[in-house]
């Protein structure tokens, strides 16, 4: 019986890692590096990370087949956003990308009337 559990322990698929979620900002990693937010040039977007409230930064995956997609990173570059993922190595592997800042419609002053 012992014999039969251990085999059946050994055989089990292995559990899922919990996934967690991370809020913070979508930036450049040299903006990251200089805790830069507002004005982060989008230049950077080829090497994102995830600025987190407390200043550190998060690696995660990104690109063609992966949740997250190129546009998606577009649309949320330099907007604060809710990443929810397994952390595994050091680098976030999402699932889900939710975008938490809205940015309103920008208007253009040609100057007085």
């Amino acid at each position: 019986m012992r014999r039969l559990l251990c085999v059946a322990l050994l055989c089990a698929p292995p559990a899922f890692a919990a996934t967690q979620a991370w809020e913070g900002w979508i930036v450049g990693e040299p903006c990251a590096a200089r805790l830069q937010v507002a004005d982060c040039p989008l230049r950077h977007i080829d090497r994102p990370v995830l600025l987190l409230e407390d200043g550190s930064k998060l690696a995660f995956l990104h690109g063609e087949g992966k949740s997250i997609a190129p546009d998606a990173l577009d649309k949320a570059y330099g907007k604060k956003v809710r990443l929810t993922g397994e952390l595994r190595e050091g680098v976030l592997h999402p699932v889900k990308l939710e975008t938490l800042e809205i940015s309103g419609e920008r208007k253009f002053f040609k100057g007085c009337l």
